[in-house]
């Protein structure tokens, strides 16, 4: 088991990318919301979007994980940005930059 700083580094970089795209495929139901006049938003339009796409229910949609859902919205994931409100300014630092760093802001 490695338990350098290094180590470390990498695996909070791949947290962070991770917590990242989870928000962008959560900001997209957002936009799947208003496109498709759904009452709900966020993760709840994302499945129903998958729903009515797919013929899968509600269950099974709540029962994937975040990677499987952005597989799943491969196509309109491809085509998507974030909406300007959604934009924050910020970038996950990658581990060469946590390393180099003493802890995160």
């Amino acid at each position: 088991m490695s338990d350098t700083r290094e180590h470390y580094a990498v695996r909070l970089s791949l947290h962070l990318v991770q917590a990242h795209l989870n928000y962008q495929a959560e900001c997209l139901g957002d936009v799947l919301a208003k496109e498709h006049g759904y009452p709900v938003d966020g993760l709840e339009a994302v499945y129903l979007y998958l729903v009515n796409k797919h013929g899968w229910t509600i269950s099974h949609c709540r029962s994937m994980n975040y990677d499987d859902l952005r597989l799943a919205l491969e196509v309109e994931i491809a085509n998507y940005k974030l909406p300007s409100d959604a934009r924050f300014g910020y970038k996950s630092p990658d581990y060469k930059q946590l390393l180099a760093g003493d802890e995160l802001p």
